[in-house]
Formats: structure tokens, C-alpha cells, sequence
């Protein structure tokens, strides 16, 4: 996240115009203090970008870990080019006489990666994951072999509605992690990892002025004549009050931030690194086939032993939820 962050600031650091980029850098300051004062969608939000499930890291990690492998030896490159030239016809466009073409941006994609991590999504996936996979993932149940006039298409027609094919899956998938960060985000999500993931990290202090004498503030009465006060209060409402930080002037109390938890150990365990994890999958190579396979973080959940005060309710019931018969009352029936 910090690099990202760097990289955002090199970008526009010679610009001609500053102003607009700075006032982009105050909204996305804002959005992380209220992530750090404990507002939970906008800190799943974050661990989400820094994870790579969206953003600009989810597509630099889909061009890394599903990227095909490149060719060792003269064997596996014309073998590669044996396939890249008859790929169409896989699909059954066409006859089997194909002339050779110019590779594109889909040669540079293992398609099987794809696939396995497509369907595996499409069997694992939630409503509330960042991006949902389409149902049908295979090109051969998708795209037409014959044009309206009933011929088959031409190759250059059929090559552009598989990479358009393609080109939709990939902009849902949520690409694999590295084994090493898939591992550790494991271990936080579990819950094994050093205390020191478990809290959050505090806010700078404030800039002070330098000045000795206090500043008192003044009332700004023209600001009240020519604004609405619905417009001059929407900073201290409860919905924006954990992003501008500051607070209304009500006599019954100040309300408390809508959104905002007190992120300790359990919460940000459960509704943090659990929730990331488990849109977080992991590419691995089956040793007997060769082909690709796919793991999902899976959290299980555990039920918690009840307190002593709470068995008093289940006495005299056994496992299967039925009275247990005493003694005396079995040899009496």
C-alpha cells in the first residue's frame, strides 16, 4: 500500500496544474484516516486493495501470475506455434486449412490458468465479493461458430470474439496470490499471527501552531445568511463525521459515527482478514497431470463451548436433543 501510495505522488509531482491532484489526495487522506479511526467497509475496502482484489494491483498480479509460460526449448516453441495457429480451430469455425497469423495479447495468457481459476470463482464466489464471475466461462458453449447467413466465420472475425470472450473474463477475475502472502494471510486470518497485526496503528498527532497565543475561533455569520445550514452541518453528521473529523454543537451529546467499530483482535480477524482470504486463491500444479489447480481460503467457523451457566439449561438431554430417561423410569416402563 505504501509503494502504491509513492507512485500516485510521483505521477502527478510535475504537473502544471497541482491543484486538482491535491484536492484528490485530501479525499483519499480522509478515506484512510476513517479506516484508521475503524470504519469497517472502508478498511475492508483498503485491505481489498492492498491484497490485489481490486485496483491497479489486482491487474499487475492477473499479468504476472496468469501469464504462460515461456518456451525452453525449440520443441516447445514450435509446438507453441503449432497451437497458436490451429487455436480456431478448436472451436470448430472453420476447415482445417488455416494460414498463419500474427500473435496478439491472448498468446501472452495461459488459458488454462484462467480457466481453472474462472470456474473454482464461479463455484466459490459470495454477493458481496468485489467481482463476480459469469456463469458461462467456456468459449465453446459462448461464441457462434456460424454468421447469420449460416458459413462459418472468418478467422480474423472468429480470433476477435475470443479475445473479446476472454477479455470479459478477465475483468472479473480475481487473480492468485503468491504462495508466500497466500500463507501469511492464512495465518492472520486464523488468527496465529503476532499480535502486533491485531492493532491498529495510531494516528499522527495534530499539527500545532507555533504561535503562543490562542487563537479563538470566530463565529463566521455571513456563511449562515447566504448557505443553507444543512449544507454548513453536513460535515458533522454522523455519516461524514469519521471522515472531516469534526463535531456538532448538539446539547443532547455528540452521536456516534455511523460505520465506526472498535477494531480489536476478533473483529478485524473476522470481518477483516477472513472475509480477504477467502476471495484470495493460490495457483499450484498438479505433480501426476501437469495441469493447474486452485485453492481458496476457507475459514472454518468453530462453535464456542457454552458457559457453566448456560449447561444448566441443557441437563438431562443428550446429544441428539431427547430427554435422558433415568433409572428408576426404564425399569418402571
Amino acid at each position: 500500500m505504501t509503494s502504491r501510495i509513492q507512485a500516485r505522488f510521483r505521477d502527478c509531482r510535475f504537473k502544471k496544474d497541482p491543484k486538482p491532484h491535491v484536492k484528490d489526495a485530501h479525499h483519499f487522506l480522509r478515506y484512510l484516516r476513517s479506516a484508521n479511526a475503524g470504519h469497517v467497509s472502508r478498511m475492508l475496502h483498503i485491505c481489498f486493495l492492498a491484497t490485489g482484489r481490486t485496483g491497479k494491483r489486482r491487474r499487475l498480479l492477473a499479468r504476472s501470475e496468469l501469464a504462460s509460460r515461456p518456451a525452453t526449448s525449440s520443441a516447445e516453441l514450435d509446438e507453441k506455434a503449432r497451437l497458436t495457429t490451429g487455436s480456431l480451430d478448436s472451436l470448430g469455425s472453420g476447415s482445417a486449412d488455416r494460414k498463419y497469423r500474427e500473435p496478439d495479447w491472448l498468446d501472452n495468457w495461459s488459458v488454462d490458468k484462467i480457466k481453472a481459476v474462472a470456474f473454482t470463482q464461479l463455484d466459490q464466489q459470495k454477493n458481496d465479493w468485489p467481482h463476480n464471475m459469469r456463469r458461462l466461462v467456456d468459449p465453446a458453449r459462448v461464441l457462434p461458430t456460424e454468421n447469420s447467413f449460416g458459413r462459418p466465420l472468418t478467422n480474423k472475425l472468429a480470433r476477435n470474439k475470443l479475445k473479446k470472450h476472454w477479455a470479459s473474463v478477465l475483468r472479473q477475475l480475481l487473480p492468485p496470490l503468491p504462495q508466500g502472502e497466500w500463507d501469511q494471510l492464512g495465518v492472520m486470518a486464523r488468527g496465529e499471527a503476532d499480535p502486533q497485526h491485531y492493532k491498529m496503528p495510531p494516528r499522527r498527532p495534530v499539527a500545532q501552531s507555533l504561535s503562543t497565543e490562542l487563537e479563538t475561533a470566530k463565529f463566521d455569520w455571513t456563511s449562515y445568511v447566504t448557505k443553507s445550514v444543512r449544507s454548513l452541518e453536513r460535515g458533522t453528521s454522523r455519516r461524514m463525521k469519521s471522515l472531516s473529523g469534526r463535531e456538532d454543537d448538539d446539547p443532547r451529546g455528540h452521536g456516534r459515527p455511523i460505520g465506526v467499530r472498535v477494531l480489536g483482535e476478533r473483529r478485524l480477524r473476522r470481518s477483516i482478514y477472513s472475509r480477504v482470504w477467502e476471495t484470495s486463491p493460490t495457483l499450484g500444479t498438479n505433480p501426476w497431470s501437469g495441469k493447474p489447480t486452485v485453492t481458496w481460503g476457507n475459514c472454518e467457523v468453530t462453535l464456542s463451548r457454552p458457559r457453566k451457566k448456560d449447561l444448566q439449561f441443557f441437563q438431562g438431554i443428550d446429544k441428539n436433543g431427547r430427554p435422558v430417561q433415568s433409572a428408576s423410569g426404564a425399569a418402571a416402563s
